[in-house]
């Protein structure tokens, strides 16, 4: 079982990648959510989550499962 510290840095690392790997930016993706583009900043720097609600946008924007941007498995 991955530890909290493991958690947040798989959502950090992967929230970045796929940002990049599908060409947006930070505004795109806070525009996408309805957050700010801090708060999509502090995402990627791991220093705080973003909710549930925001996490299934995000997942669905990327086209990918919670579980893939909480670390558990592989595309």
């Amino acid at each position: 079982m991955k530890t909290d510290a493991e958690i947040r840095d798989s959502i950090r690392q992967r929230l970045k990648q796929l940002r990049v790997e599908n060409g947006k930016t930070q505004i795109d993706v806070a525009v996408y959510c309805g957050k700010s583009e801090n708060a999509v900043g502090s995402w990627e720097q791991g220093l705080s989550l973003p909710d549930l609600v925001t996490m299934v946008k995000l997942s669905r924007l990327y086209g990918v499962t919670l579980d893939y941007l909480y670390g558990e498995n592989d595309k």
